[in-house]
């Protein structure tokens, strides 16, 4: 992956992102306008902690855990007719608690972020599925052992539960239409702490050896022989419901938006690919390595978690990610990414102006939210303070609103649609192969004439047959990173550039060579289609060196030439010091493009307006009456 040399086609690229609104690529785009919806469906029950007990509810607070039904919405794209689809499961937000139950508007399935991008994805041709799981834990206590257990237990039980509703998507695939072998994985907030730690968490040392999340006297918070593991499998009843071991429950793809990594020393080289977003100044979950607080008490519950930020470079460097790396992403979200971590791919840091907001994509209606008293928990309606609720919710999102939310999705779902794509081979015709240049050979030797019209061409193999693919070939310095390349030149569908020797002489002379010098350059190819880029697997040197016309030795007078003011402005004098007349002017920038010319100046001084020229480095190319030639650089501010 160059970014350096991405970042030289931008109005390239993004003329690509225009001609892609056209071309609709299912599971990329949104080919479907409708989508259907299946409520309520019964997944899974499982032993969750009772919210009421203790409370002299009848039948109901008696015990401190309860058998809790679990359920999901499916969400497939209306008159689809595939039969075996990708499914993308989403895991809300809420803190493991009831929505407003949280003293926040948000915590289910039901929340509006969860349902517009269950919606977005379906219509791109997912199956989609929107799941509630095991809720409660003590987010009042001060106690940070006591906190951080309950938080971790609380964390673990929603791994679970992703994993027991991928064993009923498996057993039910026929009736949803799903394709089993491409499962993703997706969590929002705290959603996005279970989504994280179910990529990463494979093994019992994981659990039961980590300091973090050992008591004082050193037994484990979370034992498996009790809890049961990370897939599901054992425990003992009332502490878990175990699951059918003969039904897998793996994925293949997580992603999350909002969340951390409990301890990012769970990531392996076998942990799942993964993709990140994270507002960089969420105040509780932290984007790169902090604490993890309970926002209404301000004791850390997670010390030293990881966010969005250094789990995607962990990912990278341990080769997780090798799969979706294997291509530059030219759509219009991916750029912006890109402005905020440059050096890396698949993180969206989302830079917001407010100094503590954590949600942007959440909103909610807030006049319903401040008239809501109450909230049904078991069947029974348990005090609320809506008011306290809305307000709670937006001190972190104060610039809420249905439009703005909306935004984001459209963001966090055209970011993360190509790379699912690719990890799960869903881009069909869109697929760019590793290909390499071909001629002239590395460290080849070239010399041009000027007004020779012999042929120089660049060589290289197609990255795939399929057409519409644009090749750009880019010439640099040898010790340059193509940031700042000395020619672009983009063709389609070919696998050659072609240039006259006349043609590479007139830019050699723009860059000050004289007769006999070598440019020492580098060149390259990317081929793009309307959603990827792949460079070429190496970049070749080149040496070029201008020689004389046959028979003739021309005379070099750059030695003699004046350019003053330099730094200019408007104007530049032009002169020089030899006994022969100036008779043509040229400026030329530093790609070739002539900026202006004079013929019959018969001079050894001119004034030259810079009309039009815009601040930058140009060169100013002289022929005399005798035939004899002089170059030099100057600077526009």
């Amino acid at each position: 992956m160059n970014k350096n040399l991405l970042s030289v086609f931008g109005a390239f690229v993004m003329m690509l992102c225009v001609n892609s609104a056209m071309a609709q690529n299912r599971y990329i785009d949104e080919v479907f306008s409708e989508v259907s919806k299946t409520s309520n469906i019964t997944y899974d029950s499982n032993y969750a902690i009772n919210l009421l007990f203790g409370q002299p509810i009848p039948g109901l607070g008696s015990s401190p855990i309860w058998n809790e039904p679990l359920r999901c919405d499916v969400y497939t794209p209306t008159g689809d007719t595939e039969t075996k689809r990708p499914v993308i499961i989403l895991t809300h937000t809420g803190s493991y608690l009831p929505a407003f139950i949280n003293k926040q508007t948000t915590g289910s399935k039901d929340d509006n972020s969860i349902v517009e991008l269950a919606n977005r994805f379906a219509k791109r041709g997912y199956v989609v599925v929107a799941m509630n799981y095991r809720l409660g834990w003590n987010p009042a206590t001060t106690i940070q052992e006591q906190a951080t257990e309950q938080l971790i237990k609380a964390t673990y039980r929603g791994l679970q539960d992703v994993r027991n509703c991928v064993r009923f998507l498996r057993v039910n695939a026929s009736t949803y239409g799903i394709d089993t072998s491409k499962i993703v994985v997706g969590g929002q907030g705290t959603g996005g702490y279970i989504s994280m730690a179910l990529g990463s968490v494979s093994t019992r040392a994981d659990i039961e050896s980590n300091l973090k999340f050992l008591r004082g006297d050193a037994s484990p918070m979370v034992s498996v022989d009790t809890l049961g593991d990370w897939t599901g499998l054992g425990g003992a009843v009332p502490l878990n419901n175990p699951a059918d071991a003969s039904i897998p429950s793996n994925v293949h793809m997580t992603f999350n938006y909002g969340g951390a990594m409990g301890d990012s020393a769970w990531m392996k080289s076998t942990s799942l690919p993964i993709v990140s977003m994270h507002v960089t100044r969420d105040p509780f979950a932290p984007y790169r390595t902090g604490n993890v607080v309970v926002p209404t008490t301000g004791v850390t519950v997670i010390p030293n978690a990881s966010g969005a930020h250094d789990v995607i470079r962990k990912a990278d460097a341990l080769g997780i990610n090798a799969k979706i790396n294997q291509y530059d992403y030219i759509d219009e979200y991916s750029y912006r990414a890109d402005e905020v971590n440059p050096d890396v791919n698949n993180v969206f840091g989302f830079e917001t102006s407010f100094p503590f907001e954590g949600s942007s994509w959440e909103w909610w209606d807030r006049a319903a939210a401040q008239a809501k008293t109450s909230q049904v928990y078991r069947g029974v309606p348990l005090p609320t303070n809506g008011r306290e609720a809305d307000s709670l919710s937006m001190l972190t999102n104060p610039f809420m609103s249905e439009a703005r939310g909306k935004a984001y999705i459209d963001t966090i779902s055209g970011y993360l649609a190509p790379r699912i794509a690719v990890q799960l081979d869903l881009i069909g015709n869109l697929a760019l192969n590793n290909f390499n240049l071909l001629s002239p050979a590395s460290g080849a030797s070239v010399n041009v004439r000027k007004d020779s019209t012999n042929l120089v061409t660049a060589k290289w193999q197609k990255a795939t047959m399929v057409e519409g693919i644009e090749y750009v070939w880019v010439l640099d310095y040898a010790d340059g990173d193509f940031s700042e390349p000395l020619i672009v030149q983009s063709v389609t569908d070919v696998d050659s550039v072609t240039f006259t020797e006349n043609d590479i002489w007139e830019n050699l002379t723009a860059l000050g060579l004289g007769i006999d010098q070598t440019a020492n350059l580098k060149w390259t190819v990317a081929a793009a289609n309307t959603n990827f880029a792949k460079y070429a697997s190496q970049e070749f040197l080149i040496n070029l060196t201008k020689r004389a016309p046959v028979g003739v030795k021309e005379v070099d007078y750059s030695s003699f030439l004046n350019v003053y003011p330099n730094p200019a402005v408007s104007n530049i004098r032009v002169s020089l010091d030899v006994n022969s007349s100036i008779k043509e002017v040229s400026v030329m920038d530093l790609l070739g493009r002539q900026i202006s010319r004079v013929d019959g100046i018969n001079s050894n001084n001119f004034d030259l307006s810079l009309n039009g020229a815009t601040s930058g480095i140009y060169i100013v190319n002289v022929k005399t009456a005798n035939g004899a030639t002089a170059s030099k650089k100057f600077i526009v501010q």
